[in-house]
């Protein structure tokens, strides 16, 4: 009897180990589906200086714009990247054009930035 209890607690705690693991493995990166002007709002911070986190502009499908956003993770070591996605036609035309010309009108802040 003390066998089948230990063999199934074992169990249990091994399943609770393999499922955790693969939760925190996985839990890195997720993808997030955001409106065309909250995508313009969150393109914008890519021009914006940041040590704590990170935003670019990643291109276009033919039905999608995407964006990754990362930030150090709170538990444990490494980075959260979430990638942002938005439907093209949720966004104006003259910016779609400039996107599939590979145009984006957003630019990484940069030191040539500074004003000497």
């Amino acid at each position: 009897m003390k066998k089948r209890v230990f063999a199934k607690y074992t169990l249990v705690l091994a399943t609770g180990l393999i499922a955790g693991i693969m939760f925190f493995g996985c839990a890195g990166t997720r993808i997030r589906k955001l409106t065309g002007t909250e995508f313009q709002r969150r393109a914008q911070e890519i021009e914006q200086i940041s040590s704590f986190n990170w935003i670019t502009y990643i291109g276009q499908s033919s039905q999608r714009a995407y964006l990754e956003y990362g930030h150090p993770s709170f538990l444990g070591s490494g980075t959260r990247t979430t990638v942002f996605w938005t439907p093209l036609a949720d966004l104006p035309d003259d910016l779609v054009l400039n996107l599939k010309a590979e145009k984006p009108p957003w630019t990484p802040w940069n030191t040539s930035k500074i004003k000497k």
